[in-house]
C-alpha cells in the first residue's frame, strides 16, 4: 500500500515539476539543479569538497546533515536526489521499523541489517588549472585497515526509509554512508560499513576543500519491476 502510493503521489508530483527537456529528444531534463539522463540512466548535481583529512563516515551529506565526518557536502536536497532517482525507475523508499540512532557507533552498525537496492556507480568530476578531472567517489577514500584505497566497484542505492511519516535522508542530510546507515539513500557494500573508524578522507586524491564538484549517481543494472 505504501508504495503504490509513493507511486500515485510521484505521477501527481511529476505533472507538476519544473522539469526542462535540454535535448530534442527529452532524454536530458533539469530539475532544481539536478540534471537526469534518461539515456545514459544517471542524475548529476553540484557538490563541494568539504574535508580531505581525518576519519569519515559519510562521501556525501547536505551543509546541514554530519559535514564534520563527510568528504562532500551539497546543497542540493536529497528528497530532490530521489525523486530524480525515481524517474529513473528506482524503486520508491520503504517503511523503516526503527529509526536509526543520532550517532551510527559500533554497537549499532555490528547489528544493522544489510542494505539492499540497485547497483550503482559513483563518479566526481571537477576543473582545476590542469583541466578537467573525473574519478570514481571511491579513489579519495581511504580503508586504514587495509592502508589502501577503497576497492573499485558499486555502491547500493537503498534510497533512504520512510518513519513517522518523514523521509529520513531528508531529516538527516545524509546522502551516501560509508559506515551503514538506513536513512542515507546510498551505502557502501564493502566489508568494514560496520566500522565507523577505518575511513579516512584521501588528501592525495581528492582536490582541496572547497573545490566546486560535480557528483554523478549512474545506475549499473536495470532495476527490477
Amino acid at each position: 500500500m505504501l508504495v503504490s502510493c509513493l507511486r500515485v503521489l510521484l505521477a501527481l508530483l511529476c505533472c507538476a515539476l519544473p522539469l526542462r527537456a535540454q535535448t530534442d529528444d527529452g532524454q536530458t531534463l533539469d530539475f532544481r539543479g539536478i540534471t537526469i539522463d534518461k539515456a545514459k540512466r544517471t542524475v548529476t548535481f553540484p557538490a563541494t569538497i568539504n574535508m580531505t583529512d581525518g576519519l569519515l563516515e559519510y562521501l556525501l551529506v547536505t551543509d546541514m546533515g554530519k559535514t564534520h565526518e563527510s568528504l562532500l557536502s551539497t546543497k542540493i536536497a536529497p528528497y530532490d536526489i530521489q525523486v530524480a532517482m525515481l524517474l529513473l525507475g528506482i524503486k520508491p523508499a520503504g517503511k523503516a521499523a526503527a529509526e536509526p540512532p543520532p550517532q551510527l557507533n559500533r554497537q549499532y552498525l555490528r547489528k544493522a541489517p544489510p542494505l539492499k537496492g540497485p547497483a550503482i556507480a559513483l563518479f566526481i568530476a571537477w576543473r582545476d588549472a590542469r583541466g578537467d578531472h573525473r574519478a570514481r567517489a571511491e579513489s579519495m577514500i581511504r580503508n586504514l585497515t587495509t592502508n589502501a584505497p577503497m576497492t573499485d566497484g558499486p555502491w547500493i542505492y537503498n534510497g533512504s526509509e520512510m518513519y513517522g511519516g518523514k523521509f529520513l535522508a531528508q531529516v538527516d542530510g545524509s546522502i551516501t554512508a560509508l559506515v551503514r546507515d538506513p536513512a542515507a539513500l546510498v551505502n557502501n557494500p564493502r566489508p568494514g560499513n560496520d566500522d565507523d573508524q577505518i575511513w579516512e578522507a584521501s588528501a592525495k586524491a581528492a582536490p582541496p576543500v572547497g573545490t566546486a564538484v560535480d557528483v554523478t549517481i549512474a545506475l549499473e543494472e536495470i532495476p527490477s519491476k
